[in-house]
């Protein structure tokens, strides 16, 4: 049997993830005391017993979900849960693009922790910002409200985020934005709109400063061929070329997630289940 493995993205954190693999696996040991000497700093105490607006912070949040993920694949591959050979593609949603990239063997550990490190530093200093999950619209009509608010206040802006699902789709916005369609979205259908814990607005041309400062890193970085089949967020395409590869996590910085069309991908292509 095949498997298909998919890495979180950042608003999966909480205080003490990992911990009890950490307690009982030398090999979470290693992959969090390694975070510590790339950073050159504790985050993995900070991980297991810090607040929970310490890890909420989108530099301490994407390298320590990163890790957390790695180590706590590295336990199942320890306990022999998962079988290399088995797995047929990977995916990650947002921030877990580079997991995926890093489990493909296509960047180092060292290398995604630093550009997880550095992407979260540049995204938290952008300009605020706010996102919201909608529910029970679809996705073209949130992108006509969307459309419609930014035509009619001049200084909102607000557009889809996250293609998650039929069912649900993440926005972002400047404050005002947001605030507008929190009021407007819910009068033309929407069952809910809850805002996540986040001060930024990611996937958006608010994320333009970041995306080009963090693609001067990005460029220097060595990426390989991935070992396994990737689909990556900005194209819902399965990709193999570096290149494109590095194009599409610059461009996944201010570009929607294509979450809803790699699941379907993954339907065309693969029969595999999935471990998340």
């Amino acid at each position: 049997m095949t498997i298909a493995l998919l890495f979180p993205g950042q608003g999966s954190q909480f205080v003490g993830m990992g911990k009890d693999f950490y307690d009982k696996y030398d090999q979470a040991k290693n992959v969090y005391n390694q975070l510590d000497v790339v950073l050159n700093r504790p985050l993995t105490d900070l991980i297991f017993n810090g607040t929970d607006e310490e890890i909420a912070l989108t530099t301490n949040s994407q390298p320590a979900i990163m890790a957390t993920s790695i180590a706590i694949l590295r336990c199942l591959q320890h306990e022999e849960l998962i079988n290399l050979p088995s797995v047929s593609y990977t995916a990650g949603h947002s921030l877990g693009e580079y997991s995926a990239l890093m489990f493909a063997e296509s960047i180092t550990f060292e290398d995604a922790i630093g550009m997880t490190h550095l992407r979260g530093k540049l995204m938290q200093h952008s300009e605020e910002g706010k996102m919201m999950a909608i529910l029970g619209l679809d996705s073209k009509t949130i992108d006509e409200a969307c459309s419609q608010i930014n035509e009619s206040h001049k200084s909102a802006y607000v557009a889809s985020a996250n293609y998650n699902s039929v069912k649900q789709t993440v926005i972002a916005g400047n404050i005002e934005g947001i605030e507008i369609a929190r009021d407007f979205l819910p009068e033309i259908g929407a069952k809910r709109c809850m805002e996540l814990n986040v001060s930024i607005a990611s996937h958006t041309w608010l994320m333009t400063d970041a995306a080009n400062e963090f693609n001067e890193s990005l460029q220097k970085i060595n990426f390989s061929a991935p070992r396994y089949p990737i689909i990556q967020n900005y194209t819902g395409e399965i990709e193999t070329d570096i290149s494109t590869i590095k194009q599409n996590l610059f461009n996944q910085l201010t570009k929607p997630v294509l979450w809803t069309k790699t699941k379907d991908k993954k339907k065309k292509t693969f029969s595999s289940p999935i471990l998340k």
